[in-house]
């Protein structure tokens, strides 16, 4: 879940937008970018393990901050399923251009434009999740092993053909554009905090939640930087901050723009039934309507909140708008993760009698 999250619009899309802020230096953005998220999920790990339940980010304001925690749980619950939720909309259509583009590889048009192509995706993802949450597990399992696959044969043949002439000078725009193009990684590095939303579908969450967070985020963030380097070697950055599929036209092979799609896919559905279930927690909990709490007895899925999140999301896909989606989910993502960290100070001066299962080694540096 956490690996096919974030695997998904950063290198898939967003890699081409930070090849053209930072030049083949945004390689070094995704390192940087990942190296921040694990001060924060570290903490993540902590607060996860004293209470894994479903709601994540939702949950640990309203455990730790005794009555000011209702306020800040309402808020932050919204930031993160915004980012995580209906942000995830920047998917569907990035599983749009991908299509495209390998429709266009073998001398065929896309029959609908990329935004009706982006709300259909959104809709059989939807229904599919709604119909039973095994379905859409089964889903996101085959498209991370897919993408993971295509991937790797993008690393291999990528690096025997890359153009050391491409990748010099290495930063062209200085350190500062690098930090410019890291902000842009939030977008997708923010799948690993999806994973408490999901922990009381885990067998032991105290330990599990907290070791799938590192290892997913980890795994990746090392992927993302060779796959910056690979990119920028094959391709000059200024073509490919234009193009809507840059690994597929660094490449310029079918095998990455299937698994362009795949990662679309995978990103898309992971995020659809993590975000789902904030909205779903919050009614639970009583923050909104109990009906977005309610699940299908029959499948244990919670079809209303997957509803009102296909709906936000079919929305955003309509506006077609990726950057400006990328930027906003950024912003909320970031605000649920300050809230979360701030936790970890309240959880240790208001409830001490909450032993984690995990506890923050850099504690007074976070």
């Amino acid at each position: 879940m956490g690996t096919g999250a974030m695997i998904g619009a950063t290198v898939f899309v967003a890699s081409g937008l930070m090849a053209g802020v930072a030049g083949p230096a945004s390689s070094l953005s995704f390192i940087i970018a990942a190296a921040v998220t694990l001060i924060i999920a570290s903490c993540y790990c902590e607060i996860s393990s004293a209470f894994p339940r479903s709601g994540g980010a939702y949950i640990y304001p309203k455990e730790t901050m005794g009555k000011a925690g209702e306020p800040v749980s309402f808020l932050t619950g919204w930031a993160f399923y915004g980012g995580q939720g209906l942000g995830s909309a920047v998917l569907a259509l990035t599983c749009a251009f991908y299509v495209e583009w390998t429709l266009n590889l073998i001398g065929v048009g896309l029959p609908v434009g990329t935004n009706v192509f982006a709300i259909l995706t959104i809709l059989v993802f939807g229904i599919a999740n709604m119909i039973d949450t095994r379905l859409g597990n089964a889903i996101q399992l085959v498209s991370t092993f897919a993408v993971i696959a295509a991937l790797l044969i993008f690393i291999i043949w990528g690096g025997a053909n890359v153009d050391k002439e491409l990748l010099t000078p290495f930063m062209p725009k200085g350190f500062g554009s690098v930090l410019s193009a890291a902000t842009l990684c939030w977008a997708t590095y923010g799948g690993w905090s999806a994973i408490p939303n999901m922990s009381s579908e885990f067998r032991n969450p105290a330990k599990d939640v907290p070791r799938s967070m590192i290892l997913s985020l980890v795994t990746c963030g090392i992927t993302f930087g060779i796959i910056g380097v690979v990119m920028n070697g094959l391709m000059p950055y200024e073509q490919l901050a234009k193009e809507s599929a840059p690994l597929a036209a660094a490449a310029a092979t079918l095998i990455i723009a299937m698994g362009g799609i795949f990662a679309a896919v995978s990103t898309l559905n992971g995020l659809m039934i993590s975000g789902s279930r904030m909205i779903y927690a919050m009614g639970k909990e009583g923050s909104l309507p109990k009906m977005l709490g309610k699940v299908n007895p029959r499948s244990g899925t919670p079809v209303v909140a997957l509803g009102v999140t296909m709906m936000g999301m079919l929305f955003l896909a309509w506006t077609g708008l990726v950057s400006i989606i990328l930027q906003m989910v950024a912003f909320v993502t970031a605000f649920s993760w300050v809230i979360s960290c701030l936790c970890i100070f309240a959880l240790r001066k208001n409830r001490p009698e909450v032993v984690p299962a995990f506890h923050v080694p850099f504690y007074p540096v976070t």
